[in-house]
């Protein structure tokens, strides 16, 4: 029996990336979506960078999300 060990290492790394990587990234967004938030509450003018970063953070998920679907689905290929 022969492990193909490169092959082995990239499929963990992407489990890690997409496995970990992909929660970290939600929750960077809720993080932005929730300072703006508590600005607006505090009447202060909320700020562009949050808004960019929840927009980007969620943009990526959604990104990541269908690429999933499109590796899954055999109809799309």
């Amino acid at each position: 029996m022969h492990i193909n060990w490169n092959a082995l290492s990239h499929v963990a790394l992407v489990s890690v990336l997409f496995g970990a990587g992909l929660p970290i990234l939600f929750a960077f967004g809720v993080t932005a979506i929730s300072r703006r938030a508590a600005a607006i509450e505090e009447k202060k003018p909320p700020s562009v960078v949050d808004s960019s970063v929840a927009a980007l953070c969620f943009a990526a998920c959604v990104a990541a999300v269908l690429y999933g679907l499109y590796l899954m689905i055999p109809q799309f290929h």
